[in-house]
């Protein structure tokens, strides 16, 4: 569902934004300590945001892009009257395919796990790989990816 907020030359949500997001999150089955977590703020902050009466700041808007799985520049399109533009559902990501094979247990993966990446579905699909081989492949990119972020002990917020 698309919704539009009115322009707002201070970078505040109108009502109608506000609702949108609402919506957002509504459609996502995600709660608000969830989001602002994700979005690396805190509940109190995010509240005022949602009221209108915080300013939405570039790095505030990316952060909830991120926590509420929008387009780049979605939070940018609101607040000038636009919709939300929703990331394509294109697949799981490696945190979820690291629970569903038993590689994980859903408090053992991170935010570092919550990439999706086309990559990892191809190996997957690879008929000469056993499937112990695709979950030593699934393990080996988790544990790079945890290695270059360098987010070993970030523990990802459950929604």
């Amino acid at each position: 569902m698309l919704m539009t907020a009115t322009s707002s030359s201070n970078r505040q949500l109108s009502d109608n934004g506000s609702q949108a997001l609402q919506a957002r999150a509504d459609q996502l089955r995600m709660k608000w300590d969830v989001i602002a977590k994700r979005a690396g703020m805190s509940v109190a902050h995010l509240r005022r945001i949602r009221k209108g009466e915080t300013p939405i700041t570039p790095p505030m808007a990316a952060g909830l892009e991120a926590a509420l799985k929008l387009q780049p520049g979605s939070i940018d399109d609101l607040l000038s009257g636009g919709t939300l533009t929703p990331l394509p559902d294109v697949g799981p990501s490696l945190a979820q395919l690291l629970v569903e094979r038993g590689i994980a247990t859903p408090d053992e993966v991170t935010l570092a796990d919550e990439v999706i990446d086309p990559g990892i579905w191809e190996i997957l699909e690879l008929d000469e790989l056993s499937e112990k081989a695709k979950d030593d492949f699934l393990r080996a990119y988790q544990l790079m990816r945890r290695s270059i972020l360098s987010v070993r002990d970030t523990k990802r917020p459950r929604g």
